[in-house]
């Protein structure tokens, strides 16, 4: 009885320890969407719906991919921007660094497509 105890237990310690730490970053959970996302199509889907709202990059400051800095206020006043959830001026893992890599190049391409629609 005590030894099936203690063997549960070692188990249980065992199998905590093989986590994948990618599983318990937030952050990262917050972008594994964009490996499957299609940025022209979900901005075609956003103009569809009205929403022309760019996406931003919130890190030491907010930055709009594809937008110059002296049109950010002007996009901003006209259409709005939406900030990217899991984005970050710290870098958690290689992991996450990828995965904001990825992000910069949607919001990008995302951005050009809603730009031509939104216009200052």
């Amino acid at each position: 009885m005590k030894s099936t105890f203690f063997i549960t237990i070692i188990l249980f310690f065992l199998i905590g320890c093989v986590t994948d730490s990618k599983a318990l970053d937030p952050n990262i959970q917050k972008l594994q969407w964009l490996d499957a996302a299609d940025p022209q199509a979900d901005a075609q889907q956003a103009v569809k719906t009205g929403d022309l709202r760019l996406l931003g990059m919130a890190t030491r400051s907010i930055n709009l991919p594809g937008v110059k800095a002296d049109q950010v206020m002007k996009y901003d006043e006209k259409c709005g921007f939406q900030l990217m959830d899991g984005i970050s001026d710290v870098v958690r893992s290689d992991e996450h660094l990828r995965l904001m890599q990825k992000a910069r190049s949607y919001a990008l391409t995302y951005n050009t497509v809603i730009m031509k629609y939104c216009k200052i």
